[in-house]
């Protein structure tokens, strides 16, 4: 009976692979079809994506198949039964029809969107927007994909046919062991289909965004298939296109195209530091009398320091887009687990990259967290550097990753092999919980009121060493720092645990060569970073930017999206928006609870919803398009 069984299993592993050999069909189509956005792709790229690719392609199968699959795995015998067989070609047929259809469809739609469908097609479809209107000349203009995808069902039909059973497999005889054995096997099967919809053994299942894993982020689109963009983001919130300024208004209210003038480009090396959960209540600028992070403090006197900052999120993965590439995340979810976290992006990767930079994104957590190893390949960073990269596990903390400062060392000697001019973003873990710290630092640093205040201590004494470490390096002088957090922690103080004061974080910039010193109070925020950066550079071309230099003139705010509304803080004010409406006013200077409502607005208020408006609707539009240029 086993080898009755095992043939089963050929038998069906056989009609499997005519799907895999389907979807690389469906791929080729694709390249074909867009064939200008990809002419540089060379045979050995493409095979390399194809490779790469069956991951998302036995996901898609595994779903489309999963009841296919079970009936065709369970050990009896009337597997054999001619009706049995036609049952199954049936349940073969239907669901993988729809989504080889499915995956034809941005063999021609790709050219609007430049990125592979998300299931927001399904609220546009019908609809008045762009979709609505093209559908029906999509299918005109397209009418030969209607007869690819008859011509592959009738060849799929074919070919399953081909694939005739052994009748005299039926009646061998079951005995009790091999019955148990039989059973085991089915369960090795039913959990087989569910790793491949999970897409392997990793920390978290596969995404959209680990279609930059291959190391090819240009190439995603042809990475992934439609299918599984569309399931991955089903249920996900699609963002509104809002339309409240016409095309010339919105621009004199908000533009995040930039372009600085009479410049000259200083090819300075930029090292990013962000420092995991460093609020500003926990440093000097904090007010509250005690500080942790007396090296932090120091360094704030000698660089162009900004009292009134704030994180545009209340997680890493929603501050880490902010602050690399400007892409604040006003959505449901973290940026990065959108169906937009594979558009284009502007990062300080790939707009020094265009410099002849060399970049790096370091990270000492454990490869897979958060997706940020995917994501820093989506941003165009040239080498991703974490736990497997540093390949030592005796200064492995149990939980997150490497601790601090035998990481940040490694960074400065990594950063000393780096071609020069480089720029490496570099994001610590020890002050995230559970806060531990290596057994020869404890009892060293203050242990405060809060669980974690020892840990910012030793993140702090971290920072110091890398800097100690980074003074004798060759580089050190002709380098820009920017120190920032990703964003805020724990708080029982009346201010830093409210909606605002949460999010109030340090971020400072320092040169090596101690020449950038002033204090900036305007309000600020991880959107600005980039920006700003820029400008401190004299950088002279033009780039995409939603957040806006510190010089700017026009009005400073920070944004952050939180429990279904949209929050506006600026000198002064916190505003709850819901666009294009205002919901609520608080001044959080003079009402540090946020109990007191202001029903009284003014022109102020007026042009900060104004231009929250505005950037919301270039926000939502440049996602949906997938525009940023």
């Amino acid at each position: 009976m086993l080898s009755t069984y095992l043939y089963q299993l050929k038998i069906t592993i056989y009609r499997l692979l005519l799907l895999l050999a389907v979807y690389f069909l469906c791929r080729l189509l694709f390249l074909l079809g867009n064939l200008t956005f990809y002419s540089d792709l060379s045979l050995f790229t493409f095979l390399k994506v194809t490779v790469y690719g069956l991951r998302f392609d036995v996901f898609s199968i595994c779903v489309a198949s999963s009841l296919f699959i079970l009936l065709s795995v369970l050990p009896f015998r009337f597997f054999y039964l001619p009706a049995y067989q036609r049952l199954l070609k049936w349940v073969f047929m239907i669901p993988n029809s729809i989504f080889i259809l499915v995956n034809l469809i941005d063999v021609g739609y790709f050219k609007f969107i430049k990125k592979r469908s998300t299931a927001d097609l399904f609220a546009q479809v019908g609809g008045q927007t762009d979709l609505g209107k093209l559908l029906p000349q999509y299918l005109m203009d397209y009418w030969w994909l209607l007869l690819i995808f008859i011509l592959l069902l009738v060849l799929v039909s074919k070919a399953y046919s081909k694939i005739k059973l052994d009748e005299d497999n039926k009646n061998v005889p079951v005995t009790k062991g091999s019955f148990v054995l039989l059973w085991f096997l089915f369960l090795v099967n039913a959990g087989l289909t569910v790793l491949g919809i999970r897409g392997g053994l990793q920390r978290v299942p596969i995404d959209m965004i680990n279609g930059a894993d291959v190391g090819l982020p240009n190439y995603i689109p042809v990475t992934l298939n439609t299918p599984f963009t569309l399931i991955k983001t089903f249920g996900k919130k699609s963002l509104v296109d809002y339309q409240f300024f016409s095309e010339t208004e919105l621009k004199t209210i908000y533009d995040p195209n930039h372009y600085i003038q009479n410049t000259k480009f200083k090819n300075e090396n930029v090292v990013v530091l962000i420092l995991e959960s460093f609020s500003k209540e926990y440093t000097k600028l904090g007010n509250t009398g005690v500080s942790y992070t007396p090296f932090l403090d120091s360094l704030m006197t000698h660089a162009m320091l900004f009292t009134n900052a704030f994180a545009n999120g209340t997680r890493s993965n929603e501050g880490i887009p902010a602050i690399l590439s400007s892409l604040p995340s006003l959505t449901d979810n973290p940026f990065i687990n959108t169906p937009y976290s594979n558009n284009k992006q502007q990062s300080f990767a790939t707009l020094l990259k265009q410099k002849g930079y060399t970049t790096s994104f370091m990270h000492g957590g454990i490869n897979g967290t958060m997706n940020f190893d995917s994501y820093s390949r989506i941003a165009g960073y040239e080498d991703y550097y974490g736990k497997n990269e540093y390949n030592n596990d005796k200064d492995f903390d149990g939980f997150w990753g490497i601790f601090d400062e035998p990481f940040l060392q490694s960074c400065v000697v990594k950063m000393n092999k780096m071609k020069k001019p480089f720029h490496t973003s570099i994001f610590t873990i020890s002050s995230h919980h559970p806060y531990v710290i290596p057994k020869q630092h404890q009892n060293k640093f203050k242990k405060g009121t809060y669980e974690n205040h020892e840990s910012i201590g030793y993140g702090d004494y971290s920072l110091r060493q890398f800097f100690n470490a980074a003074k004798k390096t060759n580089w050190f002088s002709n380098t820009l720092f920017i120190i920032t957090a990703d964003h805020a922690s724990i708080s029982g103080d009346r201010f830093y645990k409210t909606i605002v004061g949460n999010m109030a974080i340090p971020i400072l910039f320092y040169r090596g060569d101690n020449s950038l010193t002033s204090l900036q109070n305007q309000v600020f925020s991880q959107m600005d970073i980039l920006p700003t950066a820029m400008e401190l550079l004299g950088y002279d071309a033009p780039f995409f930017s939603f957040g806006t230099s510190y010089s700017d003139t026009l009005g400073r705010y920070a944004y952050f999206a939180s429990n279904g509304n949209y929050h506006v803080v600026n000198d002064s004010n916190y505003y709850v928006v819901q666009p294009p409406a205002l919901l609520s006013k608080y001044n959080y200077k003079t009402d540090i609870d946020l109990v007191n409502p202001i029903n009284k607005t003014n022109k102020k208020d007026s042009l900060a919803l104004n231009r929250f408006n505005a950037l919301i609707q270039s926000y939502n539009a440049t996602l949906l398009k997938n525009s940023i240029p």
